[in-house]
């Protein structure tokens, strides 16, 4: 039995149909694996939220305490309990203890905002031990104003790396090829270039970085991806003038005055150095002419000028699609304590427990979903059952 927060039309109706029409891979995964639940009779408990697991007095885990609304629930485990939770993206206090620099504000996610860290939470009060909990596979990308649980959406920044855009951090120098952001394995790690502290000004001086692009970019289509934005329920716009329109994206007929919009954001707070960033599009502009990036080796073939007025900007901040530290398990997926003993007739897979330590590969959190989620699975169905 499978107990979540989701609403079930999200889950069934409008994803399906999306992931036919638009054929969105992650929508497609769980069209897949919906399929596969319904075809076998498996019962999917929609919109009770799990709260508590149930330890016997000998320490084994023997059921879940949930609710459904206002109705108390509680689920008895036959022979164990499987957490898959994901991540805790959307939680603000597991953020502010877990994360490295300022881990509110400075951060952003465009993954679901159901990933509230339940299934850690509960865990730690069965006795479980924590692991790499501050990892997350992530680079640098836009956020909006927009919230979600008070925490702001974080989009997909397709753009980032290709002609006509470089990145730039709150002063207005570049740091960095912009591909390494996009571009595998390191778009997964490259949130730890942009956590650099500034011991001498004690600031993170790229939170928030800047994409600075011109109108060549501008009219060939949305700088983030519309995917992770429809799934939030933003309204970029296909030619991004929507985002032009509410703020998302600043706008300067020159770069002296998108300088100087920038400098204007609550969080570049006039740190933007008007001379800094003219040098950085200028010497852009060279090294594209010249087709080598001496600085930071940029593939040429993603190398396009920062020349056609109006300029415009986004910025960028530490995130990803989410987290993937948490509980600390075997390789049997079993829940490890803080003496590494397992916590009897616990498992957990995914996000809530990565296999990932450190680089991560687009896609890895579904791979080893279906690779642990089978090896808990037969785990948990070998153990003895409870009378």
């Amino acid at each position: 039995t499978y107990t979540g927060k989701y609403d079930e039309d999200a889950l069934t109706g409008r994803t399906r149909d999306s992931a036919k029409s638009a054929k969105q891979s992650g929508e497609a995964f769980h069209a897949c694996m919906l399929t596969g639940i319904q075809s076998r009779g498996v019962p999917v408990h929609y919109g009770v939220a799990a709260s508590d697991l149930i330890v016997d007095d000998a320490g084994a885990v023997v059921g879940v305490r949930a609710a459904r609304g206002s109705e108390p629930l509680v689920y008895r485990a036959s022979r164990a309990v499987i957490i898959a939770s994901g991540g805790y993206e959307y939680n603000v206090r597991m953020r502010k203890a877990f994360l490295d620099g300022p881990g509110i504000e400075g951060w952003a996610f465009y993954g679901s905002p159901a990933n509230t860290g339940d299934g850690i939470r509960m865990a730690l009060r069965a006795g479980a031990a924590l692991a790499r909990v501050g990892s997350i596979a992530g680079r640098v990308i836009c956020a909006i104003p927009e919230r979600r649980r008070g925490l702001r959406i974080g989009m997909n920044t397709s753009g980032v790396g290709k002609p006509n855009e470089i990145v730039v951090d709150n002063h207005g120098r570049r740091y960095a090829s912009e591909r390494r952001i996009t571009k595998d394995p390191s778009r997964y790690i490259f949130y730890k270039e942009a956590l650099k502290f500034d011991t001498t000004t004690l600031s993170y001086p790229r939170i928030p970085s800047w994409m600075v692009f011109d109108s060549v970019m501008m009219r060939r289509g949305p700088v983030v991806s519309l995917a992770a934005a429809a799934y939030n329920g933003i309204d970029w716009g296909e030619d991004n003038e929507n985002a032009l329109r509410n703020g998302w994206i600043l706008r300067g007929e020159t770069i002296e005055q998108l300088a100087q919009r920038i400098r204007e954001h609550p969080d570049n707070r006039g740190a933007m150095d008007r001379a800094a960033l003219a040098h950085a599009i200028e010497t852009w502009n060279r090294h594209c002419a010249a087709r080598h990036d001496p600085d930071f080796e940029r593939e040429p073939a993603t190398m396009g000028p920062v020349s056609e007025p109006p300029f415009y900007a986004i910025p960028l901040y530490p995130g990803g699609p989410n987290t993937k530290g948490g509980l600390r398990a075997d390789a049997r997926r079993r829940v490890l304590d803080w003496e590494d003993r397992p916590i009897p007739r616990l498992y957990a897979v995914g996000e809530i427990c990565s296999v990932f330590q450190f680089v991560y590969q687009g896609g890895g959190n579904l791979a080893e979903g279906i690779t642990f989620g089978r090896i808990a699975a037969r785990n948990a169905a070998a153990e003895p059952l409870r009378i």
